[in-house]
C-alpha cells in the first residue's frame, strides 16, 4: 500500500511539472499567449493517453502474456490513431496559417536580438512527434516490465518465506515425536525396574511437554528457556544411569536477551545418551554452552563403544539429520557445525553467529 501511494505521488508530481512548464517558458514572451500552449497540451494529452494505454493495458495483456508481436502491432496502431487524431484537432483549433503567423512573430523577435531562426519544417515536426510517441511507449513498457519483474521477485521471496516456514514446521514436528518416543522409553524402563524416581521423571516430562507444545510455539524462545528444557531432559536421563557414567554439564551464564529456535540442541544430547553410554564400562557425556558478544557455542562430547555400533542410521540419524536441515534453513552462512568421531569418542561443536 505504501509503495502504491508513492507511485501515485510520483506520477502526480511529474504531471504537475509538465503542465506548469510552458507557462514559465513561453507565455511571458509572446503578445498572444495560448497558441503554443494549446498545441503543447494537445500533444501532452496524446502522450499521456499513449503512456497509460501502454502501461495499464498493452504491456500486461499482450507483452507479459507472451503476445509480443500483437503488442508491437498494437503500439504502432495506437501511435498512428493518436497522432492522426491530435493533428486533426490541432489543425482545427490552431490552423497552420496561425502557426505561420506565430512563427513569423518569433522570427522577428529573434532577429531583433541578432539571431536567425527558421523553425522546424512540417515534415520534421511530424517525425519529431512520432519519435516522441515511440519514446513514450518505450518508457511505459520499460517501467511496467520493471515493476512486473519486481513484483514477481517479491512474490518469489514471499513463497520462499512460506516454504521455509513450512519446512521448519515439518522438521520440528518430526523432532518432537522422535524426542518423546525416546523419553517415554526411558520412563517405562524406570517403572519396570521399580525405580521410585519414576514419578519425578513423569513430572519433568510434563514440564518438557508444556514447553514443546506451548512455550515454543513462538518463532524463537529465550536461551534461558531452552537451557531449562535441556536440564530437565538431562536430569531425567540421569535417573536410569549407573555411577559408571560421568555426566558433565556446563551452561555458562550470559548477559542480555538471547533468543534462539526451540529444541535446537536436544537431538545432539539425545544422541549422546543413546549411543555414548555403556552399562559395562566407564563412559562419559560432556555438554557445554557458552555465549560471547557475537557467537553462541554449543558442544557435546560422548564416549563411543563398539557395542553400540550396530545401531543403524535409521534409528540414530533422524534427529541429527533434521537438526542439520534446520540449521541450514535458519542460519544459512551463519553457523559452523563440526562433527568428529573416532574409536573412543563422538564430538559435536556448533557455533552460531548472533544478530546482536
Amino acid at each position: 500500500m505504501k509503495g502504491n501511494k508513492l507511485k501515485i505521488m510520483l506520477h502526480l508530481a511529474f504531471w504537475a511539472v509538465v503542465i506548469i512548464l510552458p507557462w514559465f517558458m513561453i507565455s511571458g514572451n509572446l503578445e498572444q499567449p495560448g497558441f503554443f500552449e494549446g498545441r503543447y497540451y494537445l500533444r501532452l494529452l496524446n502522450g499521456g493517453v499513449l503512456f497509460y494505454l501502454t502501461y495499464f493495458f498493452l504491456v500486461p495483456r499482450l507483452y507479459l502474456s507472451n503476445k509480443k508481436l500483437y503488442f508491437y502491432l498494437s503500439v504502432m496502431f495506437a501511435i498512428g490513431i493518436l497522432f492522426g487524431t491530435t493533428e486533426l484537432i490541432s489543425n482545427w483549433l490552431f490552423p497552420d496559417d496561425l502557426l505561420r503567423q506565430h512563427m513569423d512573430l518569433i522570427k522577428e523577435k529573434v532577429a531583433a536580438e541578432g539571431l536567425k531562426f527558421n523553425g522546424p519544417s512540417p515534415s520534421m515536426r511530424y517525425i519529431n512527434s512520432i519519435f516522441a510517441s515511440v519514446l513514450i511507449a518505450a518508457l511505459a513498457m520499460g517501467l511496467k516490465i520493471t515493476e512486473a519483474y519486481s513484483e514477481k521477485e517479491r512474490q518469489n521471496r514471499e513463497l520462499e518465506k512460506e516454504k521455509l516456514a513450512a519446512d521448519l514446521g515439518l522438521l520440528k514436528n518430526q523432532v518432537s515425536p522422535h524426542f518423546f518416543f525416546n523419553t517415554l522409553n526411558n520412563i517405562y524402563a524406570l517403572i519396570e525396574s521399580g525405580n521410585t524416581d519414576a514419578g519425578t521423571a513423569v513430572l519433568k516430562l510434563s514440564k518438557m511437554m508444556r514447553y514443546v507444545l506451548h512455550d515454543s510455539e513462538e518463532n524463537n524462545v529465550s536461551l534461558d528457556q531452552e537451557m531449562a528444557f535441556m536440564n530437565h531432559y538431562i536430569d531425567l536421563m540421569r535417573l536410569r544411569l549407573s555411577d559408571k557414567v560421568r555426566i558433565s554439564v556446563d551452561f555458562r551464564p550470559h548477559s542480555g536477551e538471547i533468543r534462539i529456535p526451540s529444541m535446537l540442541f536436544i537431538s545432539f544430547i539425545e544422541n549422546a545418551f543413546k549411543h555414548g553410554v555403556s552399562y559395562r564400562e566407564p563412559s562419559f557425556i560432556e555438554i557445554g554452552l557458552k555465549t560471547s558478544a557475537s557467537d553462541l557455542v554449543f558442544s557435546c562430547i560422548n564416549s563411543r563403544f563398539t557395542e553400540n555400533d550396530h545401531i543403524s542410521a535409521e534409528s540414530s540419524g533422524i534427529g541429527l539429520e533434521n537438526v542439520k536441515k534446520r540449521l541450514n534453513l535458519l542460519f544459512p552462512d551463519k553457523h559452523v557445525l563440526d562433527i568428529t568421531e573416532n574409536q573412543v569418542s563422538f564430538s559435536v561443536l556448533l557455533t552460531i553467529k548472533l544478530n546482536q
